[in-house]
């Protein structure tokens, strides 16, 4: 039987996508399978991804827990992307525990993906400024220099007058810089005094105030 002239065709609906096969595509052996499935995962509970008996708290686990050992960082920041998007207090807490990392790449990527994080991540700042790790303390100025809050410009200040350590002050000030205004002036002179002998700081605080 031949087609029908001026017959509609129904529209096919693409099947929806199992949560639960994206997580067992994260342990596929092609990276790019495991990139698709971590974006893919973001989907979850929104529509056109299928729970399929994995929850949304499930996914979110089940990324924590691969983020620090995948191996590709393409791979890493899909997973990142998507934990980022949750924006929960439970997940800006376990990628905070990434900024102490001894891999440099984990520890930006970290950073980069908290930074995106304006509902959750305000309330872990206090405790990342009293980090005893100034290593940690210099990876929070990165999340306050593109996080879109308020308050981050005034926490950086605070870093700027109050952190014990040269290069987490140059980094503040550094991250302060298109904010800078004339009540800053004072601020920044005060840190040259804080450390006359670092002339780093000293001059990052020259090219501020020109």
């Amino acid at each position: 039987m031949g087609l029908v002239r001026g017959a509609v065709v129904p529209e096919q609906k693409p099947p929806e996508v199992c949560a639960a096969d994206l997580v067992r595509q994260l342990d596929d052996p092609d990276g790019e399978v495991r990139r698709a499935a971590a974006l893919g995962l973001g989907g979850v509970g929104l529509g056109g991804v299928d729970l399929g008996g994995v929850g949304r708290a499930e996914v979110v686990a089940e990324l924590l827990d691969r983020v620090e050992a995948e191996p590709e960082a393409a791979v890493r920041d899909a997973m990142l992307t998507t934990l980022a998007a949750h924006d929960t207090a439970p997940v800006a807490a376990a990628l905070a525990a990434h900024l102490a990392s001894d891999d440099a790449r984990l520890r930006t990527a970290a950073a980069e993906a908290l930074a995106t994080m304006p509902v959750s991540v305000p309330a872990i700042i206090p405790r990342l400024l009293a980090d005893p790790d100034h290593d940690v303390r210099l990876m929070t100025v990165m999340v306050l220099a593109d996080l879109p809050h308020p308050g981050s410009r005034i926490w950086l200040a605070t870093m700027i007058r109050d952190d014990p350590h040269p290069n987490v002050v140059a980094s503040a000030i550094d991250a302060l810089l298109p904010s800078f205004a004339p009540e800053h002036r004072e601020l920044l002179e005060r840190a040259v005094r804080r450390f006359p002998d670092d002339p780093f700081l000293r001059f990052t605080v020259e090219m501020a105030l020109r």
